[in-house]
Formats: C-alpha cells, sequence, structure tokens
C-alpha cells in the first residue's frame, strides 16, 4: 500500500478548519463591505465567530456563521439594527435621470429626499439605531390670495440603543427646522423608542481549549488543528528515534584501508 504524501500528511490538521467553514450557513447577504464590517464587529463583541465572504459575481459579501449560532446572531442583529442601510437622500433620489415629472411627483421626491437626508443626519448621533422623519409640507400654490398658509410640521422617530434617550429632544427640534423653510422648533414632534441591548453571551458561549478562551462555534476547529500538529509531532518523533537507532545498529563507518606503497 503506497504511503501518503507529505502533502496529505501537512494538509491534515487544516481539515478541522474547513469543515467548520463548510458548516457555516448565511446569516446576511447582498451586503456592502461597511455594513458586513459593522456586523462582525457586533458578533465578535457578543461572543459570536462569523466572517465575511464575498459573494460571486457580484460587488457585495455576506456573513456566515456555525448553525448554532444563527438564532444568536439574529438576536444580535435585531437589537443592534443591522444591516444599517443609510435612507435614501437628495443624491439618490435625484441623480437618476428618467422622464420629465409632473410638479407633484418632483414635491413628493424631494419631500421624501429631504427627509433621507434629515435621518441621516440623526443617525449620526452616538446611540441611535433608526431615525425616520415624516414631512408635511403645505402646498403654497394652492392657496387663496388671502388665506393664511398653513403651518408646516414634522414628526421625528428615533430609535435609540438602551432606556435612556442618547439625544436631546430641544437639539432634535432645531435640526429638522433649521432645515426646513417656515417650520417653528414647537412644530416637530420627536419620539424616541427604547431598543434592549442584546443578550450577554452566556459561560456556555466561550469554551476553554488549554490555556485559550475560543468561541463554541470554533473551539471545534481548534480542536482539530491542536490535535493535528500534536499528532505530526508525535510521527516526526517517532520517525527521528528509528533513524537513530538505524544509526546505532549499524555501528561506526568502515575505515578506508590505506594505499600500499
Amino acid at each position: 500500500m503506497t504511503p501518503p504524501s507529505p502533502a496529505r500528511r501537512h494538509a491534515a490538521p487544516f481539515l478541522g478548519l474547513l469543515l467548520a467553514a463548510a458548516c457555516a450557513q448565511p446569516l446576511e447577504a447582498g451586503l456592502a463591505e461597511g455594513e458586513a464590517n459593522a456586523i462582525l464587529v457586533a458578533l465578535h463583541d457578543r461572543g459570536i465567530g462569523a466572517h465575511k465572504e464575498s459573494e460571486a459575481g457580484a460587488e457585495t459579501f455576506e456573513v456566515r456563521v456555525a448553525a448554532e449560532d444563527f438564532a444568536r446572531g439574529l438576536d444580535v442583529l435585531r437589537a443592534e439594527g443591522l444591516p444599517r442601510r443609510p435612507p435614501e437622500g437628495l443624491r439618490e433620489v435625484f441623480g437618476e435621470g428618467g422622464l420629465v415629472p409632473t410638479a407633484t411627483e418632483e414635491r413628493a421626491r424631494y419631500v421624501a429626499a429631504l427627509g433621507g437626508e434629515l435621518a441621516r443626519s440623526l443617525e449620526a448621533i452616538d446611540g441611535v439605531l433608526e431615525a425616520r422623519v415624516h414631512l408635511a409640507l403645505p402646498e403654497r400654490r394652492l392657496l387663496a390670495v388671502d388665506e393664511a398658509p398653513p403651518r408646516p410640521r414634522a414628526s421625528v422617530l428615533l430609535r435609540h440603543r438602551g432606556t435612556e434617550p442618547p439625544f436631546v429632544t430641544g437639539d432634535v427640534q432645531a435640526l429638522v427646522a433649521g432645515a426646513v423653510e417656515d417650520l417653528a422648533a414647537e412644530d416637530v414632534a420627536v419620539v424616541g423608542v427604547a431598543t434592549p441591548p442584546p443578550p450577554e453571551p452566556s459561560e456556555g458561549g466561550l469554551v476553554t481549549v488549554g490555556p485559550v478562551t475560543v468561541t463554541r462555534s470554533t473551539a471545534g476547529a481548534l480542536k482539530g488543528l491542536l490535535a493535528g500538529s500534536l499528532a505530526l509531532n508525535v510521527v516526526f518523533a517517532v520517525v527521528m528515534g528509528l533513524v537513530l537507532l538505524r544509526r546505532r545498529r549499524a555501528g561506526p563507518p568502515d575505515e578506508a584501508e590505506a594505499p600500499t606503497p
């Protein structure tokens, strides 16, 4: 029987890692690289091993986790509001060319784009997971000459991390009112929704392999790697022992005979 080649013997320690990667399943797909990186950070902070892979034929990524961590990963994403795709602003709404829109369509697009730009600014506040801005801007051209124009109004919904809001209501009102013509700060309604933090990783989520503490999803791969390395060291020690034993049995080499004069 032909003995295995050295390449196969050296590849054995990495079979555990390959099997672990094959057992992973996608948690989120179709992500930009920044979104994928944010998800990886959130998962790793909660003790969940994950990795990203580029999707074939696209410039997007998917984040994969072990099957036993899939449910916990979804809880983390829900609590952190991930993936966090920015709202459409002026550039996204008006960047695409097309047929000439009607005045009503143009106004609706402008209101939606302005609300998206304000939502982007509010999501920049540390601790705000998601922001939505609804604007009610009256049509001035439909008013009679002696009719007083109605006041514009706005509603802001902010979903934040934890029970205490990370913003001041007056500051949010001033920000929105400053971006909309004739909008008073007192006509901006601000509603905050608290989102509880994701569950802390239990002690069972982390395991100790020798002196190293790793996540449960990577413990099997690490054990396989260590076992393979130990097996290689044992085989190497046995081979070296056999070589030394054979040399001792063979005895010292015969001295060459001196040439006769």
